[in-house]
């Protein structure tokens, strides 16, 4: 290849991270400060015009924060991949911004449950009725903020190794007046020793170890309620080979495994779940569930 092939190729790949910054610049303005004059707003405007001039339609600004999170998780991961290249993987980061942006991401994750339940009568009414929602993982607290505001007859807990994310999780979950809703733990999946305690539970696939997923599944087996349901989540496959070429860098790199639905399927199968179903593909985040026997 020559360099002017190599320039060409970097130049087309520049035009799609200038237009999700912009995307994200527009997004920011709107949460922040709507009315705000600034020469290059009819320019931010238009790009996100050409990128598609209903992008908007019937978004919520709650929505539209959640895709700012995105958008802002986005380049702190790149930003970190392009500056720490060859750092072990894992998800340890004391970057408080990017503990916050990846929280608000994972906001999304309770509308793809709700989603999902909307299909699965008995999900929908495990959400509705009196019981304890386990989020593994919590960060900084924002997937069980949500997770309260969705399902109000939900006691929830968090776990999280990361003093950090928890302690910033504190504050959140007080900023939102949830304290009596939402319970903290400092401890591992690997640690949990709860017993019959929770009628769902939720872990994030893309930053769970390969080699820790079986003793995953089993405690939380062991936690939850007969009838009660796990959700293992999984970052959505896509038609595109760079997409998922992606997909899977970033996985490895946050300290998961690139899990395909049928391994997961197999794997709670064999830690003894039944109603084992996913989400539909071609979705940002896939669900894998599977249900505690009753008896």
């Amino acid at each position: 290849m020559t360099l002017e092939a190599l320039i060409s190729t970097t130049q087309r790949l520049q035009a799609s991270v200038e237009a999700l910054a912009a995307l994200g610049a527009e997004l920011q303005i709107r949460r922040e400060n709507p009315a705000a004059e600034m020469r290059m707003r009819q320019y931010l405007v238009e790009v996100v015009r050409r990128i598609d001039p209903h992008l908007f339609d019937g978004v919520t600004a709650d929505q539209e924060a959640i895709a700012l999170g995105v958008i802002q998780s986005t380049f702190r991961y790149a930003i970190d991949l392009l500056e720490n290249p060859t750092r072990a993987p894992g998800w340890w980061c004391a970057d408080t911004a990017m503990i916050q942006s990846q929280g608000q991401q994972s906001r999304r994750v309770i509308h793809a449950i709700n989603g999902f339940a909307a299909q699965r009568p008995d999900l929908r009414q495990t959400l509705q009725q009196p019981g304890a929602f386990l989020d593994v993982g919590s960060g900084a607290g924002w997937l069980v903020i949500e997770a309260a505001r969705s399902w109000p007859a939900l006691h929830s807990v968090g776990i999280d190794p990361w003093e950090p994310a928890q302690d910033l999780a504190r504050a959140n979950i007080a900023s939102a007046g949830l304290q009596g809703r939402i319970e903290l733990r400092r401890q591992r999946i690997e640690e949990l020793t709860d017993e019959d305690e929770f009628t769902l539970a939720w872990l994030p696939g893309p930053f769970l170890p390969r080699e820790i997923v079986p003793s995953a599944l089993e405690r939380t087996f062991r936690a939850l309620r007969p009838d009660g349901w796990i959700v293992f989540g999984l970052f959505g496959a896509t038609p595109e080979p760079l997409s998922d070429a992606l997909t899977a860098l970033r996985i490895v790199r946050n300290g998961g495994f690139p899990w395909t639905t049928t391994e997961l399927e197999q794997q709670l199968q064999d830690r003894g779940f039944t109603q084992i179903d996913s989400s539909p593909p071609g979705l940002p985040t896939l669900l894998v569930i599977g249900r505690k026997p009753s008896g």
